[in-house]
Protein backbone atom coordinates (compact mmCIF):
# COMPACT_ATOMS: atom_id res chain seq x y z
CA UNK A 1 0.00 0.00 0.00
CA UNK A 2 3.04 2.29 1.45
CA UNK A 3 4.32 1.89 -2.74
CA UNK A 4 1.33 2.59 -4.37
CA UNK A 5 0.90 6.16 -2.07
CA UNK A 6 4.39 6.77 -3.22
CA UNK A 7 3.74 6.06 -6.46
CA UNK A 8 0.88 8.47 -7.14
CA UNK A 9 2.37 10.51 -5.27
CA UNK A 10 5.35 10.85 -7.56
CA UNK A 11 3.32 10.34 -10.64
CA UNK A 12 0.93 13.46 -9.80
CA UNK A 13 3.55 15.26 -8.29
CA UNK A 14 1.57 15.71 -4.54
CA UNK A 15 3.35 14.96 -1.44
CA UNK A 16 2.50 11.31 0.48
CA UNK A 17 2.27 10.97 3.75
CA UNK A 18 2.88 7.48 5.05
CA UNK A 19 1.64 5.90 8.67
CA UNK A 20 1.73 2.15 6.90
CA UNK A 21 1.49 -0.13 10.26
CA UNK A 22 3.40 -2.52 7.86
CA UNK A 23 6.34 0.23 7.81
CA UNK A 24 5.83 0.46 11.51
CA UNK A 25 6.01 -3.02 12.33
CA UNK A 26 9.30 -3.86 9.91
CA UNK A 27 11.09 -0.52 11.92
CA UNK A 28 10.14 -1.96 15.37
CA UNK A 29 11.50 -5.87 14.50
CA UNK A 30 14.46 -3.77 12.81
CA UNK A 31 15.28 -2.11 16.06
CA UNK A 32 14.57 -4.91 18.48
CA UNK A 33 17.00 -7.24 16.46
CA UNK A 34 19.74 -4.53 16.38
CA UNK A 35 18.85 -3.61 20.49
CA UNK A 36 19.06 -7.67 21.18
CA UNK A 37 22.50 -8.02 19.28
CA UNK A 38 23.63 -5.48 22.00
CA UNK A 39 21.97 -6.97 25.03
CA UNK A 40 19.17 -4.00 24.87
CA UNK A 41 15.59 -4.44 25.57
CA UNK A 42 13.58 -4.19 23.06
CA UNK A 43 11.24 -0.94 22.33
CA UNK A 44 7.45 -0.79 21.85
CA UNK A 45 5.23 1.22 19.12
CA UNK A 46 3.84 4.10 20.45
CA UNK A 47 1.08 5.52 18.24
CA UNK A 48 1.59 8.78 19.93
CA UNK A 49 5.41 8.87 18.79
CA UNK A 50 4.61 7.83 15.36
CA UNK A 51 2.21 10.49 14.50
CA UNK A 52 4.91 13.04 15.91
CA UNK A 53 7.56 11.40 13.98
CA UNK A 54 5.37 11.63 10.99
CA UNK A 55 3.77 15.43 11.06
CA UNK A 56 7.64 16.05 11.45
CA UNK A 57 8.90 14.17 8.25
CA UNK A 58 5.61 16.06 6.59
CA UNK A 59 7.01 19.36 8.13
CA UNK A 60 10.35 18.66 6.58
CA UNK A 61 8.95 18.00 3.10
CA UNK A 62 6.94 20.84 3.10
CA UNK A 63 10.01 22.93 3.76
CA UNK A 64 12.72 20.96 1.61
CA UNK A 65 14.46 21.02 4.35
CA UNK A 66 16.05 18.19 6.52
CA UNK A 67 16.62 19.22 10.73
CA UNK A 68 15.48 18.32 13.77
CA UNK A 69 13.84 21.83 14.73
CA UNK A 70 10.42 22.35 13.17
CA UNK A 71 8.77 24.93 10.79
CA UNK A 72 7.02 26.64 14.34
CA UNK A 73 10.65 26.25 16.51
CA UNK A 74 9.45 23.04 17.80
CA UNK A 75 11.99 21.00 19.12
CA UNK A 76 11.16 17.25 19.66
CA UNK A 77 10.64 17.27 23.28
CA UNK A 78 7.76 19.68 22.35
CA UNK A 79 6.70 17.71 19.17
CA UNK A 80 6.58 14.58 21.11
CA UNK A 81 4.44 15.81 23.73
CA UNK A 82 2.31 18.06 21.62
CA UNK A 83 1.25 14.25 20.41
CA UNK A 84 0.30 13.79 23.62
CA UNK A 85 3.09 11.93 24.99
CA UNK A 86 4.60 12.67 28.46
CA UNK A 87 8.16 11.64 28.42
CA UNK A 88 11.10 11.67 30.71
CA UNK A 89 13.83 11.13 27.61
CA UNK A 90 13.47 11.36 24.13
CA UNK A 91 15.80 10.76 21.14
CA UNK A 92 15.47 11.98 17.30
CA UNK A 93 16.21 10.41 14.04
CA UNK A 94 15.53 12.16 10.77
CA UNK A 95 17.47 11.18 7.65
CA UNK A 96 16.06 12.26 3.40
CA UNK A 97 16.70 10.47 0.27
CA UNK A 98 16.43 7.13 1.51
CA UNK A 99 14.76 5.08 -1.11
CA UNK A 100 13.21 2.83 1.74
CA UNK A 101 13.10 1.49 5.65
CA UNK A 102 16.47 -0.43 4.47
CA UNK A 103 18.24 2.26 3.42
CA UNK A 104 17.20 4.61 6.18
CA UNK A 105 18.35 2.09 8.92
CA UNK A 106 21.48 1.43 7.42
CA UNK A 107 22.26 5.39 7.42
CA UNK A 108 21.24 5.45 11.08
CA UNK A 109 23.39 2.90 11.85
CA UNK A 110 26.28 3.74 10.34
CA UNK A 111 26.23 7.34 12.20
CA UNK A 112 27.56 7.19 15.71
CA UNK A 113 25.04 9.44 17.22
CA UNK A 114 22.14 8.18 14.96
CA UNK A 115 23.31 4.37 16.59
CA UNK A 116 23.36 5.60 20.11
CA UNK A 117 19.79 7.17 20.14
CA UNK A 118 18.90 3.72 18.58
CA UNK A 119 20.66 1.62 21.05
CA UNK A 120 20.02 4.28 23.72
CA UNK A 121 19.24 2.33 27.77
CA UNK A 122 17.03 5.87 28.47
CA UNK A 123 14.39 4.87 25.75
CA UNK A 124 11.32 1.95 25.77
CA UNK A 125 9.27 3.26 22.49
CA UNK A 126 9.97 4.26 19.50
CA UNK A 127 7.42 5.65 16.24
CA UNK A 128 8.37 6.12 12.59
CA UNK A 129 7.21 8.98 10.05
CA UNK A 130 8.05 8.74 6.36
CA UNK A 131 6.72 11.97 3.73
CA UNK A 132 7.79 11.94 0.35
CA UNK A 133 7.13 14.03 -2.63
CA UNK A 134 8.39 14.47 -6.38
CA UNK A 135 11.25 16.40 -7.12
CA UNK A 136 15.01 16.65 -5.58
CA UNK A 137 16.62 18.86 -2.94
CA UNK A 138 20.13 20.23 -4.00
CA UNK A 139 22.62 18.02 -4.11
CA UNK A 140 19.87 15.91 -6.15
CA UNK A 141 18.37 13.87 -2.91
CA UNK A 142 15.11 12.49 -2.93
CA UNK A 143 12.43 14.21 -1.45
CA UNK A 144 12.13 11.54 1.18
CA UNK A 145 12.02 12.08 4.60
CA UNK A 146 12.06 9.93 7.67
CA UNK A 147 11.51 10.52 11.36
CA UNK A 148 12.23 7.89 14.09
CA UNK A 149 11.31 9.37 17.47
CA UNK A 150 12.37 6.83 20.64
CA UNK A 151 11.00 7.93 24.47
CA UNK A 152 10.23 6.74 27.48
CA UNK A 153 7.37 8.07 29.58
CA UNK A 154 7.57 10.18 32.64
Amino acid sequence: MRAIILLAAILLALPARAADPALQQAMLAEVNAIRARAGRAPLTLDPRLSRAALDHSFDMLRRNQLGHAGSDGSDPGRRITRAGFAWRSYRENVGAGYQDLRQAMAGWMNSPGHRDNILAADVTQVGLGFAAGPGLMPGNIPRLFWTMVLAAPR
